[in-house]
């Protein structure tokens, strides 16, 4: 039938059919690209501050699961090889994947890696310490943490600017989130400054 009609219309179809030699761009090929063109910004690992985040409960739960390499639940099944990769800690976790987006929505990376990115080298040695009962913070960590969890840490902060009360009452309540994550595997945080921390079955 189509030989009979028109030749303009016979070359319209012809030439809005895609040829079947037309090859798909390969996706690694596109990943190269990407990363090539990648825009690297300056990152100053001296300065930090906070940022507050408002969050239904099931997305911290779910960071939080992520982080501490559990068992997602309804259904969801991640393999344990692709969990070590994260950070350990829900800071990490946010900005890895925050990290992420900026890299494949829009090419923008940083030329060094964020701080809370690092422990996803020694993810496997937390473990070990975990699990061996090892020392996990230092007497001045442990004493830098707790201090972070009263007003009192921020007060000059606050006169100078540096900080909001909105960004120090997250800081504070990241701050007993952390105290009590180490709590609640058995590490416990002695308030005295002079006290080292401890496992909770250790023998002092």
């Amino acid at each position: 039938m189509g030989k009979h009609l028109p030749k303009w219309m016979r070359e319209y179809i012809v030439s809005s059919v895609p040829s079947r030699t037309m090859v798909e761009p390969s996706t690694s090929t596109t990943t190269d690209q990407t990363t090539n063109k990648l825009k690297k910004l300056p990152l100053d690992g001296e300065k930090t501050t906070t940022i507050l985040l408002n969050v239904e409960e099931d997305i911290k739960s779910l960071i939080q699961k992520l982080a501490k390499r559990v068992e997602i639940g309804n259904g969801v099944d991640i393999p344990e090889d692709q969990l070590s990769s994260l950070p350990t800690s829900i800071t990490g976790v946010v900005v890895h994947f925050i990290t992420k987006g900026l890299e494949s929505e829009f090419g923008i990376g940083f030329e060094n890696e964020p701080r809370s990115l690092k422990v996803r080298g020694i993810a496997s040695n937390y473990d070990k310490k975990v699990a061996g009962k090892k020392r996990l913070l230092t007497r001045d960590q442990k004493n830098d943490l707790l201090a972070k969890t009263s007003m009192t840490y921020y007060e000059t902060k606050i006169a100078s600017g540096e900080m909001t009360i909105d960004n120090v009452m997250y800081a504070i309540k990241d701050a007993y989130e952390r105290k009590a994550n180490f709590e609640e595997m058995g590490y416990i945080l002695p308030p005295k400054k002079t006290e080292y921390p401890f496992w909770v079955d250790e023998v002092m």
